[in-house]
């Protein structure tokens, strides 16, 4: 897997609140302390009519309005990155792909179903495929403490999020959305 993940990254509507839990999820670190949050997005105007994602206060807020259906097959790969330079350069720490509708639609417990169940409380996500076309939003939302893994270490880090559809890095690979959120870690 390639780091260009650092300026481009997608998301779906109910399954990328999940993905989003996923960046967003490192940033709050049980007894760690952040500074100076910051997230940027890039969305295919083929899915969506906007796309808003805003953090402020440790707090994530997401706006979007979708122009079509999002139907099964949405994938996203989440790359979280530390960096031991001071933000000048960052190295892997693991990277995941994961079928968002698989995840939301899952009884199964896993970390990335408990975030998007924490996620649900503060928007309007659908928890099936497909998704309809419409406005969805994520506001006010913190991740518990009890939700984030406890092998996360203060530092510098950057996650990202790409989603798409078909095969990753191929001619098939329709792209959704990318994230991109940037947060350093202290002790508190």
């Amino acid at each position: 897997m390639e780091m260009y993940f650092r300026h481009h990254y997608s998301l779906d509507i109910s399954i990328e609140m999940l993905k989003v839990c996923t960046l967003v999820s490192i940033i709050f670190v049980h007894k760690l302390a952040i500074t100076g949050a910051a997230g940027k997005s890039n969305f295919s105007p083929t899915y969506f009519e906007n796309f808003t994602l805003e953090i402020q206060n440790n707090t994530l807020f997401m706006d979007m309005t979708t122009s079509k259906p999002i139907h099964r097959g949405l994938k996203v790969l989440l790359n979280t990155q530390i960096s031991l330079d001071k933000g000048r350069s960052y190295q892997r720490l693991f990277a995941h792909i994961l079928d968002t509708c698989g995840v939301v639609s899952s009884v199964r417990g896993n970390l990335f179903k408990s975030w998007f169940d924490s996620m649900l409380k503060h928007g309007n996500f659908m928890v099936n495929c497909p998704v309809p076309a419409g406005h969805y939003f994520l506001r006010d939302w913190k991740l518990d403490s009890h939700l984030v893994p406890h092998y996360m270490l203060p530092g510098d880090y950057c996650i990202t999020a790409h989603f798409f559809f078909g095969k990753h890095k191929s001619k098939q690979e329709e792209f959704f959305l990318d994230l991109e959120v940037y947060a350093l870690l202290k002790a508190s």
